[in-house]
């Protein structure tokens, strides 16, 4: 079934040089975690590290160039548009102290606002020969 559900900001970045993968796991779970939850417009993080990079689309038709290193693609989860709005307007009223923010830290590498449609597999496979049933 498929269903459009929420808006996500997607965030691919890599740690600065000179700073180790603990150092930054330590101050993201110590201190920047806490300071983003502290926004009340944001619904939910979602942190994916990275393991590898995959050289080919599934069943290798199509070759994928990795144009640069990822460490982490984190996810905000937002309710809507308006919500991501009031969640960016909250920060200029709290901002976060360029001491305790990713400054130096993150090394960005994109940042995007996305719709969500979701996929999941039907309870009866044999479902799948005749498609996806989808909803919206």
């Amino acid at each position: 079934m498929r269903a459009v559900m929420t808006v996500k900001a997607l965030i691919g970045y890599d740690v600065m040089p000179g700073m180790s993968h603990d150092d930054y796991d330590a101050w993201l779970w110590d201190v920047h975690v806490p300071d983003l939850l502290a926004n009340p417009h944001l619904e939910r993080l979602v942190f994916n590290t990275v393991q590898s990079s995959v050289a080919t689309t599934s069943g290798g038709a199509t070759a994928v160039d990795q144009r640069f290193a990822l460490y982490r693609i984190a996810e905000m989860h937002f309710l809507d548009f308006d919500q991501y709005g009031r969640y960016r307007k909250w920060f200029e009223d709290h901002p976060i102290p360029p001491d305790r923010g990713p400054a130096g830290r993150s090394d960005f590498r994109f940042y995007v606002l996305c719709t969500v449609t979701e996929v999941d597999r039907p309870d009866d496979a044999a479902a799948l020969a005749g498609g996806i049933a989808t909803s919206t």
